[in-house]
């Protein structure tokens, strides 16, 4: 995506953010995005018809309507209209990226992904996600991989921060440096 296209997401989804907010549908609006987004996935056809700049706007509407019609709500329905009408489809899965960080943002809430090399036991989730609350000073809702590939320890995704733990990237770390004095 371009860098003009992901300024006009960012533009977007403080628009749309903002406007949910003061309609008390912020959760709601999160949900529509997120099924439409789902939805485009499994059906290509429709991505397809979405992102097509032969598919004049008052088409879209008419084919939005008769697919979401009592599925998401009027705000989301409006929207994806204007994104229609203004030919900015392609910025929409930016757009719900960027809603769902303003979001959590405003739920003080940071979601972070932790890989493992074997699964960890629940009492080391919860120190895990205790010692990043403390670190950031918000909630943390952590999801966990499994990757034998590190070896032993943790990578930590948060935000756009990585915490490498893992016995890979230490190893990694002491070669870099062992070749460096060389």
């Amino acid at each position: 995506m371009a860098v003009r296209d992901l300024r006009a997401a960012k533009r977007y989804a403080n628009a749309l953010f903002s406007t949910a907010l003061k309609m008390d549908a912020l959760d709601q609006i999160e949900k529509d995005l997120d099924s439409i987004h789902n939805l485009m996935l499994q059906n290509s056809a429709l991505h397809e018809m979405w992102e097509s700049p032969m598919v004049p706007g008052p088409k879209k509407h008419e084919l939005l309507q008769e697919i979401f019609t009592d599925s998401i709500s009027p705000l989301t329905q409006s929207f994806l209209q204007l994104l229609a009408d203004k030919r900015r489809e392609n910025i929409l899965g930016e757009v719900r990226h960027e809603l769902h960080l303003l979001a959590d943002s405003s739920r003080n809430l940071i979601r972070a992904e932790a890989t493992f090399a074997v699964a960890p036991t629940t009492d080391e989730q919860r120190l895990l996600v205790e010692s990043l609350a403390a670190r950031t000073g918000d909630r943390v809702e952590l999801t966990c991989h499994i990757d034998p590939s590190i070896l032993g320890g943790v990578v930590v995704r948060l935000r756009d921060t990585i915490i490498d733990g893992s016995v890979r990237g230490t190893l990694e770390t002491l070669r870099e440096k062992l070749l460096q004095e060389a």
